[in-house]
């Protein structure tokens, strides 16, 4: 019975040993990982003149988005980027087109956009209405929505598109 004892004893003690090897082969806990991108998404779209509405030197795209609620108009931010020759570059963006006479800018165009609960408006605008907007390329667009954040305060280049998709981990 001694032998019994003992036996139970020295099993009680393996079982009770190798919970701890295997609590301890897990490891201390580390740092936090960085913040997930529940608030944060992007979505991409076409900005095609085609559909565009035309007043005077301005061409324009109406969307309806659901996902500008008023909480992303009053407290997060809205970002847009246009791809252009394999980069994106943020919006808003103006350029100038030289005269083929004069090495001058004869007139700018300004890639723009404007926003409010529920809509996003995308825009060309001349600075003069001599310009054919229906002339200007279509550009393919990301719209970047973020939700009240916590990097709202810190000095981030939300205006290269790189820096905005590693942030908040989104897709291509």
């Amino acid at each position: 019975m001694k032998k019994a004892s003992q036996l139970l004893m020295t099993l009680a003690l393996v079982l009770g040993s190798t919970g701890c090897i295997i609590e301890e082969s897990v490891g201390p806990v580390g740092p936090s990982g960085p913040a997930g991108n529940a608030n944060v998404f992007s979505l991409g779209f076409d900005f095609l003149t085609a559909d565009a509405v035309f007043n005077g030197a301005v061409a324009s795209v109406q969307y309806e988005v659901p996902d500008l609620t008023a909480s992303v108009v009053d407290n997060g931010a809205i970002l847009l980027f246009f791809r252009d020759q394999g980069t994106w570059t943020a919006m808003p963006y103006t350029f100038g087109v030289e005269s083929l006479d004069l090495p001058a800018v004869d007139y700018t165009i300004s890639l723009g956009f404007g926003f409010e609960v529920g809509f996003l408006e995308v825009f060309y605008e001349a600075s003069t209405d001599a310009v054919d907007l229906a002339q200007l390329p279509d550009r393919e667009i990301k719209l970047v929505v973020i939700d009240g954040h916590f990097y709202g305060k810190n000095q981030l280049d939300l205006t290269d598109w790189n820096v905005v998709k590693e942030l908040y981990n989104l897709d291509d």
